[in-house]
């Protein structure tokens, strides 16, 4: 009778801890992924003005934003105003945040899923209003920051600080530029930068300036813009409107930049920031409607070889020899008239 033995191949110890050890780590990787994977996001809605109006029944959307994708999830508030979000698959390459439209304005939250479900997420709407009344400027900030010989411009930076302080959202009527938020700028303004966190905010260019179409919900929101002027020889009046007032007021220049002066609200003082000396003109309680004038002086003038510059720099080329011809011609002119009159006197 024959007798027949199995045989197996000899596994040692190492090579069967290092197995173990890579089926448990499957595990626990599989283990995390199933506990991690599918989130939720909850919330509610609530309307802080006085006498609210309902927040049943309003699309809440989960936006889910990467660098080249987006994706968004929308649900519905029940009887009180929450909100859940089920089955979120986490994407550390992605942001997320939730928003409603509520009476014609957007609002919104981000959220954090990082460390798994966010706590409930909370977004306070108000009721919307038409008129002007509910907006002031609590502070406006200028800065004359830089003034090009070449180009004669003077580089200008704003700072507004918009404040709304009551318990109702101002959002712009159909009542043309003057029903909406409005900042004026200086004759022949260029390279216009806005930039603002109002969500949903488009800017506009208005007679004069430029326009804010967003809603202004409670609170303080700053808006920032940069824009370049010309000037004209050493000197220049710089004119700022203000139609919604400013509780406070500071104009700011460096002191090699341009001399700053202003009948109606002061002399300069000096001050320094970062170690650069600068000039500062302050001051408060200025009306609605108000218009303010600052004298600026001391700005570099052009040369020839500014000039001649500017012409090679900017000019097209077929229109680069007149441009050099007609700035020589200039140039020349005093001397023909100095030779013009030795001759006569001799």
């Amino acid at each position: 009778m024959k007798r027949y033995f199995m045989v197996c191949p000899r596994i040692s110890r190492p090579l069967i801890l290092l197995a173990v050890a890579c089926v448990l780590s499957v595990a626990a990787h599989v283990h995390a992924t199933a506990q991690t994977s599918l989130l939720s996001v909850s919330g509610e809605i609530v309307n802080g003005s006085p006498d609210s109006g309902s927040v049943v029944g309003l699309a809440v959307t989960l936006h889910m934003q990467g660098e080249t994708t987006y994706d968004n999830k929308v649900t519905i508030t029940d009887n009180d105003g929450r909100f859940i979000f089920n089955d979120i698959v986490y994407d550390p390459t992605l942001v997320y945040g939730v928003s409603v439209r509520y009476q014609d304005t957007l609002y919104g939250a981000e959220v954090s899923l990082a460390n798994g479900a966010p706590p409930p997420v909370t977004i306070e709407v108000y009721d919307a209003v038409y008129e002007q009344d509910v907006i002031r400027v609590g502070s406006a900030s200028l800065l004359f920051a830089d003034a090009d010989r070449v180009t004669q411009t003077v580089s200008a930076l704003e700072i507004v600080k918009v404040v709304n302080d009551s318990d109702f959202t101002f959002v712009p009527g159909s009542g043309g530029p003057m029903s909406l938020l409005r900042f004026g700028l200086p004759p022949g303004a260029e390279g216009l930068q806005v930039d603002t966190r109002l969500l949903g905010a488009d800017i506009v260019q208005v007679d004069r300036g430029f326009a804010v179409i967003g809603s202004v919900p409670p609170g303080e929101h700053d808006i920032m813009f940069t824009y370049a002027f010309p000037y004209d020889g050493a000197e220049t009046t710089f004119t700022k409107n203000f139609p919604f007032g400013a509780d406070s007021l500071r104009i700011l220049s460096p002191n090699e930049v341009l001399t700053l002066a202003s009948e109606e609200i002061g002399a300069p003082e000096p001050v320094t920031i970062g170690e650069r000396p600068y000039q500062l003109i302050e001051t408060s309680g200025i009306e609605r409607g108000r218009r303010i004038e600052v004298q600026l002086s001391g700005l570099p003038r052009t040369t020839l070889a500014d000039r001649v510059q500017s012409a090679v720099t900017n000019a097209r080329y077929e229109y680069l020899a007149p441009a050099l011809l007609a700035i020589f011609l200039t140039a020349l002119i005093p001397f023909a008239v100095i030779r013009h009159r030795a001759n006569m006197s001799g």
